[in-house]
């Protein structure tokens, strides 16, 4: 009997996750009982054998107001999916991150009694902490990537399991002794330094973020004309949405694609959005500043009702401001420049960085994340009656 399993990852970093949870659930599965996966994702989980009846890029928007502006598409995209759910009657929903969307998702299965695995914890224990009560209504299990988000959910009763983070297994370790290939590789020349910049993977990132980074590389180049950059762009973006933003750029600006982390291990030092791609940097080991920019109605909200200590997920995991941030009105490009600036000439903090990323990647769990994730889901699917599969027919992608 074939088990239905809804899936929805709703940006770039969680649909990674989610497919590296897919692979190994698959693995899993006995014969006797062949998984069946569908719901909302990228090309990764599609790659992963993922049936995707409906595009992540649609609903991919963080920040009130940019929620606000594409709350049309978003709400069609939501029906869409519930009608689906109710067509299909999946033995199990896995909910990867994506907190606005997944939640409201969360109540709509909660209501015909389909047990809900989420993955990735929403970032409750960062702002909007009383959504705790509503997860602890809705959710079979919780599955978390960091150790200090057991306590949280634990002293709310819930159902919680530390697996790890899957960046452990995923990003590698580049010897120095590769890096000038690694830079031949990529078109960037073998002398002078190199700046990574990591506007994000979203449209939104792309306009709170080019601007202000783009402009400290040209100040940065004017005053050091061998330092040339480079930017990773995300699976979720293609090549034309950097075209408007690199057009009358004054410096060296390579746009890499599908070469993520060899991007990051050839720079001298980086210009990160924040997000996954924080933790993905202190793995590769690259001196970072960190940036968090939303949309001024976002922001207030933001300042008056849920104000952050910090928003780089590497101090989240330090519990403290451990690498440096500049937010919203901080985020220009001669601070951007004086924080670059500072981690190419002062070896003392360059250190100081590598200490914490150490520090950092002791507390992200031992290798195997995705495969604690995916027995642990197996645990709940074991405990579950067997339901009819409704139909594997595709719907119109929207």
């Amino acid at each position: 009997m074939t088990r239905s399993i809804l899936i929805v990852a709703g940006e770039a970093s969680g649909d990674a996750h989610a497919a590296e949870l897919v692979r190994e659930l698959q693995r899993l599965a006995a014969p006797t009982t062949p998984l069946h996966f569908w719901g909302l994702g990228g090309t990764a989980l599609a790659a992963a054998g993922v049936m995707p009846l409906l595009r992540m890029e649609t609903v991919s928007v963080i920040g009130i107001a940019e929620v606000i502006r594409h709350l049309p598409i978003i709400w069609r995209v939501f029906r869409h999916l519930v009608a689906d759910i109710e067509r299909r009657r999946p033995d199990l929903a896995i909910l990867v991150d994506f907190p606005d969307f997944n939640l409201r998702l969360a109540k709509q299965l909660a209501r015909r009694g389909i047990p809900v695995v989420w993955y990735i914890s929403p970032q409750v224990w960062a702002w909007r902490s009383r959504r705790v009560t509503t997860l602890k209504q809705v959710v079979t299990q919780m599955l978390v990537l960091f150790p200090f988000e057991v306590d949280f959910y634990a002293q709310h009763g819930m159902e919680v399991t530390f697996v790890g983070h899957p960046l452990v297994d995923r990003v590698p370790r580049f010897p120095e002794v590769e890096k000038p290939h690694l830079r031949s590789s990529l078109g960037l020349p073998l002398e002078g330094r190199i700046v990574a910049l990591l506007p994000g993977s979203r449209q939104s990132e792309l306009r709170h973020y080019l601007p202000p980074m783009l402009a400290a590389a040209e100040r940065l180049a004017q005053a050091e004309q061998a330092l040339c950059f480079v930017m990773p762009r995300a699976p979720s973006l293609d090549e034309k949405d950097f075209t408007p933003w690199l057009r009358d750029v004054a410096a060296q600006v390579t746009l890499t694609h599908g070469r993520f982390y060899e991007t990051l291990a050839v720079a001298d030092a980086a210009v990160v959005a924040s997000g996954t791609a924080t933790l993905e940097t202190a793995l590769i080991g690259t001196p970072m500043v960190i940036l968090g920019k939303v949309a001024p109605l976002t922001a207030a909200y933001l300042r008056w009702f849920a104000p952050l200590r910090y928003v780089g997920l590497v101090n989240y995991v330090m519990g403290e401001v451990a690498v440096p941030e500049l937010l919203q009105e901080q985020v220009t490009s001669a601070n951007i420049a004086r924080h670059i600036t500072e981690l190419l000439t002062d070896e003392a903090e360059r250190t100081r960085l590598q200490t914490v990323y150490a520090a950092i990647r002791a507390r992200l769990g031992e290798p195997g994340a995705s495969a604690r994730a995916a027995q642990a889901v197996q645990q709940v699917l074991c405990s579950l009656p067997h339901r009819h599969l409704a139909s594997t027919l595709p719907s119109s992608p929207v």
